[in-house]
C-alpha cells in the first residue's frame, strides 16, 4: 500500500476512535443526566438517591481509568485506543500496527489495563482494529 492508502487508512482509523469516543460519552451523559434527576426527586427514597449517587461516582471513575488506560497505551507508542470499562470487564480496541499486533502487545496492553482496574487477565478483551 502507497503512502496515500497509509494515510486512508490512518484517517479511517482516527475517524473511528473518534466516533467510538464520542458515542461512549453521549451514551454516559444520557446516563448521568438521568441519574442526576433521580438523585434529585424529592419524592424519590435515600435508598434510591444513595444508589443514583453511587452509580454517578462509578461512571466518573470509570470515565477517569478509561482515559489514565487510553493516556497509558498511546505512551506506550500505539497509535490510538479506546477502552470501554464496565463493573466486571474491560475491552480496548486498538489502532493496528503495520504487522498486527503480537503477543508481547496484547501482553503490555493487558499490564497496563490490570495495573489500573485491578482486573484479571480473562476480564480484559484487547481487539485490534484494521481500516
Amino acid at each position: 500500500m502507497g503512502a496515500s492508502g497509509e494515510a486512508n487508512g490512518e484517517v479511517i482509523a482516527n475517524g473511528y476512535f473518534s466516533s467510538a469516543r464520542l458515542n461512549r460519552q453521549q451514551s454516559r451523559d444520557s446516563a448521568l443526566a438521568l441519574l442526576q434527576e433521580a438523585a434529585a426527586d424529592e419524592n424519590a427514597t435515600q435508598a434510591a438517591v444513595d444508589k443514583a449517587n453511587a452509580a454517578i461516582q462509578a461512571m466518573a471513575a470509570y470515565t477517569l481509568t478509561e482515559a489514565q488506560i487510553e493516556n497509558l497505551i498511546a505512551a506506550k507508542g500505539y497509535v490510538d485506543c479506546v477502552a470501554f470499562l464496565s463493573d466486571s470487564s474491560i475491552s480496548v480496541v486498538v489502532a493496528a500496527a503495520k504487522n498486527g499486533l503480537t503477543d508481547a502487545d496484547t501482553a503490555k496492553i493487558s499490564d497496563i489495563v490490570i495495573e489500573l482496574t485491578g482486573f484479571k487477565a480473562s476480564q480484559i478483551k484487547v481487539i485490534e482494529t484494521n481500516p
